[in-house]
């Protein structure tokens, strides 16, 4: 990621490892402690949070917030012991994560505090948010409460209205557009919940995952994503179910989180299927990838995400493990990733004459994220993220390190400008779009995004020649 200095020249938090913005150890106290005395180390100890070991889950967490809402609000004496009232299994971060994952963590999960372990399971401290805290970060926490606890549709529909605004105060405050992808797509994620949340009855609500697609499900949103989705029941499908995956995207539409243009939404029938449909569906699709949009399929289920519901519902495992046990349909995604040159050719000669407009996703955007799908689930990861997947392929034997890091490098690039363009047509009231006049850009972006693109270029003709002479490694299943 790309991040910026302070004033005095000091790294931002962001982009600091996770160790080196730990304050001291945790603060650790037994379960069988009572409130009083969990409440009297954090005193003593001016911090906000006490770690407690466990035996089942490595780690609980007491913080002041659960002193107050658990505690005072909730009547419980002080002398029960702290392991009643602690949050039994505490997110954990690891320590040589960057500050910025830390924060996408924490707002993924409303949290203020995560407990920094090792691999080995060591704990090493606890992290806070005031040790990352900037005036927009906050505004970011601000508003996801105000997502999720939006009294009705209409009240989620008038807050939503801040997050372009928040986006925009993102990119003026030199946020990474990677971090600023993050946290929109956390933003869309607390929307999508609240949305389902007010249409679904809680007590009658079916067994269900409620699956993103696309960018947002990659964490790499901007302010032109539009909402792909699919439904994957655990038991019968119903028609109920259809119209109520209706009503979520009505709301969505209203609170400026359109639909899918091309009907990639859980409304649809093909979008919406029982565990066992989605995985006759997968069979189908790599026995034959040439028929009933196969690529598309498998593509977005390898990049799905389970947004509400049944975690255990998720059909994206199997994808992974279907396409790696299929090596002609990994073949297959990699020609579509190397081989649709001609609007890199059409980009080039419209930047040779300055004039005329461009798509940056389809031109440049996407034949990355093509790539990073095949080469991350050529090595066996399991992330979604375009960086992640890169990172895991580099030097594999699918991808050099030197072709990685091009397209890490032109990935944030063209995320850069994207993300400005778009925060700059939202200023002007127009809707964002990757339609970009290249005569508009600054000489400087034009001369980035021209680079890019010819870089890009360049990986995508070694990738071909080397699956042509047979050079790639086999996929080890």
């Amino acid at each position: 990621m790309t991040g910026h200095s302070t004033g005095q020249g000091m790294q931002s938090p962001a982009m600091r490892r996770v160790r080196d913005l730990l304050r001291g150890p945790a603060i650790v106290c037994d379960g069988r402690a009572t409130i009083r005395e969990a409440a009297k180390l954090m005193t003593d100890a001016g911090r906000r949070a006490v770690v407690i070991p466990t035996e089942t889950t490595g780690f609980g967490i007491f913080t002041e917030g659960d002193l107050r809402a658990r505690v005072v609000v909730g009547g419980i004496d002080s002398n029960q012991p702290v392991s009643t009232v602690m949050t039994p299994s505490a997110v954990t971060v690891d320590p040589d994560r960057l500050g910025a994952d830390a924060v996408t963590d924490m707002l993924e999960y409303g949290l203020r505090h995560l407990p920094v372990v090792t691999e080995a399971g060591a704990l090493m401290g606890v992290l806070e948010l005031s040790d990352l805290l900037t005036s927009a970060t906050n505004q970011g926490f601000e508003l996801r409460a105000a997502l999720a606890t939006a009294q009705d549709d209409a009240h989620l529909v008038e807050t939503a209205r801040a997050v372009p605004v928040l986006v925009t105060e993102l990119v003026a405050s030199r946020v990474s557009p990677l971090d600023i992808g993050a946290t929109l797509a956390v933003l869309i994620d607390v929307t999508v919940r609240r949305a389902i949340e007010l249409v679904v009855d809680g007590d009658e609500r079916p067994d269900f995952a409620w699956l993103s697609l696309g960018s947002v499900a990659r964490r790499e949103a901007l302010p032109s994503s539009d909402i792909d989705s699919a439904l994957v029941w655990g038991g019968e499908s119903h028609h109920e179910g259809a119209d109520a995956a209706k009503t979520i995207h009505d709301i969505l539409d209203l609170c400026g989180f359109p639909r899918d243009t091309k009907n990639a939404v859980a409304t649809q029938a093909r979008f919406a299927r029982t565990l066992p449909q989605w995985r006759t569906a997968l069979r189908k699709w790599v026995s034959n990838p040439y028929q009933d949009q196969a690529l598309v399929m498998l593509s977005m289920l390898a990049d799905a995400r389970v947004v509400a519901g049944d975690p255990a519902l998720d059909p994206r495992p199997a994808a992974l493990d279907q396409l790696r046990l299929h090596p002609a349909v990994m073949r297959l995604l990699l020609r579509e990733a190397v081989g649709d040159k001609a609007k890199l050719h059409s980009f080039k000669d419209v930047m040779t004459r300055r004039t005329g407009t461009v798509d940056l996703k389809a031109s440049a955007v996407q034949p990355i994220v093509n790539i990073a799908r095949w080469a991350g689930i050529s090595v066996g990861a399991r992330t979604s993220s375009t960086l992640e997947r890169l990172k895991a392929a580099a030097g594999s034997g699918f991808l050099l390190d030197d072709d990685a890091q091009v397209l890490i490098e032109s990935f944030e690039v063209l995320q850069q400008i994207r993300v400005r363009h778009q925060t700059d047509q939202f200023a002007a009231g127009r809707p964002p779009t990757d339609e970009v006049v290249i005569s508009e850009l600054t000489p400087l972006s034009r001369s980035l995004l021209s680079n890019a693109v010819r870089e890009v270029a360049g990986v995508q003709r070694r990738l071909e020649y080397a699956a042509s002479a047979s050079a790639l490694p086999d996929i080890d299943p």
